[in-house]
């Protein structure tokens, strides 16, 4: 039974990511833009021209899929999180909304939208800490 709370909580930490879109535009139009998604023992960049961005989309789950944003560009869609995230729709469509209007107001010099699911992390703990505390505790 503790193996199964330790090997729960490893799987849970390992669901918790930070995605990051940060762009620097210049008034002349140019500038660039870099996604960074990292997770529990991973991490990666992405860079793009700000004139390369068109917006971005949501999609909203459907048949109990989960929803997601992509970044769409002149080069294809690039997905804003790396994997299923369930994190809240509306924060979701915030994000896509936030996107997309950066890229109509071409005045605007700078966009930083985040998304954090390292909630997964405090979830993954309490179940690693069920599964070790009898292992820790001392022995009367």
């Amino acid at each position: 039974m503790r193996l199964g709370f330790i090997l729960f909580g490893i799987f849970l930490i390992s669901f918790a990511q930070a995605n990051t879109f940060t762009c620097n535009r210049t008034e002349t139009g140019q500038g660039s833009c870099k996604l960074a998604r990292s997770g529990f023992l991973w991490s990666e960049e992405r860079e793009m021209p700000v004139n390369k961005l068109l917006g971005a989309k949501f999609y909203g789950s459907k048949n109990n899929d989960s929803s997601k944003v992509v970044i769409d560009t002149s080069n294809g869609e690039v997905p804003f999180i790396s994997f299923t995230s369930y994190s809240d729709e509306t924060q979701q469509q915030e994000i896509a909304s936030r996107i997309s209007n950066f890229v109509k107001n071409r005045k605007e010099s700078f966009l930083q939208v985040e998304q954090n699911d390292q909630w997964w992390i405090l979830i993954g703990c309490i179940s690693l800490a069920i599964g070790l505390y009898p292992l820790l505790k001392p022995k009367s």
